[in-house]
Parts: C-alpha cells; sequence; structure tokens
C-alpha cells in the first residue's frame, strides 16, 4: 500500500495543479467542466479542503462541507441528515488509479471528521462510475439510494461516523 497522507491544500500554490488535473479527460468526464468546477472550489473555504499525497507526491484533492437544504432539495436528497458533511474527491495521477489510494484518503478524512465530531459523511458517484463506487464501498461507505442529478444517475453513500449522542 502506497504512503497516503492528507496535506493542507494551499490555492496559491496548488490552484494551477487542481486546473491541470480537472482537465485530465478521467477526471473531467466526471466533474464536469473544468472552469466551473475549479470556480466552485475558489469558494471552498481552506480549512475544508486537502491535498491527497503518496511518498510526498500530491496525486489528488478532497473537499467537504455541510450542504444546504436547497441544495438537497435540488438534488432530490431532501431526506438526508441536516448536519451530514459532504465529500468530494478526485484523484488527478493517471499512475494513482486503482492503487487504494481513494479509499485510504477518504478513511483518513473520516477519522478527521470522527474526531472533530462529525456524525455523519456522504458522497455521490455517477452509477456509470465503477471505479467511484468500489472505492466508496471500499472506504466504509453504504448506498443511501440513487438519484438523478443534471440527467445522469447518481448513487449517494453515508457513513456514520459517531452516533447520536
Amino acid at each position: 500500500m502506497p504512503d497516503v497522507h492528507l496535506t493542507t491544500f494551499d490555492p496559491t500554490r496548488d490552484l494551477s495543479m487542481l486546473a491541470a488535473w480537472l482537465q485530465r479527460p478521467h477526471v473531467a468526464h466526471w466533474w464536469g467542466d473544468p472552469e466551473q468546477a475549479l470556480s466552485a472550489v475558489r469558494q471552498h473555504p481552506v480549512a475544508t479542503e486537502a491535498l491527497i499525497e503518496v511518498d510526498a507526491q500530491p496525486v489528488g484533492y478532497l473537499c467537504w462541507q455541510i450542504p444546504s437544504l436547497e441544495e438537497l432539495a435540488a438534488a432530490g436528497l431532501h431526506d438526508l441528515r441536516g448536519d451530514l458533511v459532504d465529500v468530494d474527491i478526485l484523484i488527478g495521477e493517471p499512475a494513482a488509479l486503482g492503487q487504494g489510494i481513494g479509499p485510504e484518503a477518504l478513511a483518513q478524512l473520516s477519522a478527521k471528521l470522527r474526531a472533530d465530531g462529525v456524525r455523519v459523511v456522504g458522497l455521490a458517484a455517477a452509477i456509470a462510475n465503477r471505479r467511484a463506487l468500489k472505492a466508496y464501498e471500499k472506504a466504509g461507505f453504504r448506498p443511501f439510494r440513487d438519484f438523478a442529478e443534471a440527467g445522469q444517475d447518481m448513487r449517494y453513500f453515508v457513513r456514520t461516523l459517531n452516533a447520536a449522542v
């Protein structure tokens, strides 16, 4: 297993690398228009972003947020918990795909969020994205249910980190 670590995302240093990853076909296929994706990334507070590094080399990116009730309703996911933390992840370096890096990065983020008191974490993937579906289950996420977004069949996954007090 490669040595996977989450490190601080520094927009002044890392944004151009992320922009390049968003242009790569294996990322753009699932993340959509690279300029729109980059614009969305720019809206994230740095405290809710991380680089995924393997042997001290950046290979991916993740970010997390509590979605608004409007965002959940727009996706038809109004039945998710209001305190759920939603995660987005990408592996930008093609050579890092299929190495177990995504599940390990998600496990590390889940441990951090658990320590921060987060009770439930979730993420979505296109049903056609078999690699992501497998990685999310490997990381301990369980299917919540399928939904449609932007004309695409999606599956939402959740993982309980802390039981209700």
